[in-house]
């Protein structure tokens, strides 16, 4: 009972996603950066509560040849 009392207790405001790196446009490292942005956004909820918002902050994220 304990043990679901913990769970129910641990929520999105809770749980802290690790820092994301700045994508600079290495082709390697596409994947993990989108999923790592999808998260992040999710995680900001209503933040960024339109598409605009969202490409706003996720371009706050790029840097070098991937800015361009």
């Amino acid at each position: 009972m304990i043990l679901k009392e913990r769970l129910n207790g641990i929520g999105a405001s809770k749980v802290k996603l690790l820092l994301v790196k700045c994508f600079v446009g290495e082709k390697s490292r596409l994947k993990g950066f989108l999923a790592q942005m999808s998260f992040k956004v999710q995680q900001e909820g209503v933040k960024l509560a339109t598409p605009m918002d969202r490409v706003v902050y996720v371009g706050l994220f790029l840097l070098g040849r991937a800015l361009e």
